[in-house]
């Protein structure tokens, strides 16, 4: 290394250093006077607007050139060296003559004067705009996302509602039509004397109760009727109702506060993920007891399902579903999200598990 090299002045080197740095690098004083600043920095500020220029002043060495005045102690600079403390990462929008826009992410870092010397303000400026503007699709692609999600779901739930209405109304009228036929047929054979027909009448009535029952789970499990008419919870009723007495495990459902009703999206949510949650519990936890809590209050709907079963590991477990193309745990999440919810899955090894679901939103009297 060349003698005059290995011996550059320190002052030297830190310049030497600031010129190769991409992030604008300004260090100012505290009467915004530009002690230094380095290529990085004049290149992003080139062709600044005098409107733009004069919001951020001479912490960024602008006015000294230009002779634009001193602003306020609001500049980042200001209340950098006023406080003591660094103020970090503020992003700043201007445009340059040619009207081309830039996004600035600036921090301001006071530097305390030594040996004399004036107190500082080290300035760091980085242009983001191409992350701005790739943020700015990225967020507009998830608002379309889920403005479609949103409708999907409706379209999903509507079409449920359709057809567990056909279902109540159509077929499971012909049912019950049938039953009253099959118990004449089967009451007329035991007058008769005719047991062989009686017994067959009977074992065809019993059929037709199965199937009847069928169709009211089928229906609820495509949308409950009570949903509509009278609110999650007569639904979260006819639910746990449907599951009969289960020897192995006991379902309980307990409501606070007085009864209220909540726009159509929250009720609907609040049921599929009660619905999905208590599923779950029965399919794979291995548990002997199921408690739906729903707190009801002017102001929002809470709701949680807690089992007492194996429990899990959540982040792992929301993977691998994910891997395999099952999106229950996710899709709770997610419907809450649409309805403007939080959900929130809490699970241990052994410590059984619990899914919350809370909505902020107002609730009306039935």
């Amino acid at each position: 290394m060349p003698a005059r090299a290995r011996h550059a002045p320190p002052q030297t080197l830190f310049t030497q250093v600031l010129a190769h740095l991409p992030e604008g690098i300004w260090v100012c004083d505290v009467q915004s006077h530009t002690l230094h600043r380095n290529p990085a920095a004049i290149a992003i500020w080139a062709g600044v607007r005098d409107a733009d220029a004069s919001r951020f002043p001479g912490c960024l060495g602008w006015w000294v050139d230009t002779g634009h005045p001193i602003g306020d102690d609001e500049w980042g600079s200001k209340r950098a060296l006023k406080a003591g403390e660094a103020v970090l990462d503020e992003r700043v929008e201007i445009e340059t003559t040619e009207g081309v826009r830039k996004v600035l992410l600036t921090s301001y870092i006071p530097l305390k004067g030594g040996g004399g010397a004036r107190p500082a303000c080290l300035v760091l400026i980085k242009d983001i705009t191409s992350l701005y503007r790739t943020e700015q699709r990225l967020r507009g692609a998830e608002t379309s996302l889920r403005v479609l999600s949103q409708r999907l779901l409706q379209v999903q739930e509507t079409e449920r509602q359709h057809i567990a209405q056909e279902l109540h109304d159509d077929i499971g009228q012909v049912v019950a039509a049938m039953r009253l036929h099959l118990a004449h047929m089967a009451h007329m054979a035991e007058v008769a004397g005719d047991g062989p027909m009686a017994g067959i009448a009977t074992d065809v009535l019993q059929m037709s109760d199965q199937l009847g029952a069928r169709l009211r789970q089928i229906g609820l499990g495509l949308r409950p009727l009570e949903l509509d008419d009278f609110g999650v919870m007569a639904a979260l009723r006819s639910l746990v109702a449907s599951l009969g007495r289960l020897p192995a495990l006991q379902v309980r459902l307990q409501a606070e506060g007085e009864e209220l009703r909540y726009p159509p999206a929250v009720e609907t949510a609040a049921f599929r993920i009660a619905q999905e949650a208590l599923s779950n519990a029965m399919q794979h936890s291995a548990c002997t007891a199921v408690e739906i809590r729903v707190t009801m209050a002017p102001s929002s709907l809470q709701l949680s399902v807690t089992d007492d079963g194996a429990g899990f590991e959540p982040e792992r477990a929301l993977l691998v579903a994910l891997r395999d193309g099952h999106i229950g745990l996710a899709g709770m999440q997610e419907r809450a999200r649409l309805a403007d919810g939080s959900c929130e899955l809490r699970s241990e090894i052994g410590r059984g598990t619990t899914v919350q679901a809370v909505f902020h939103t107002d609730g009306v009297a039935p």
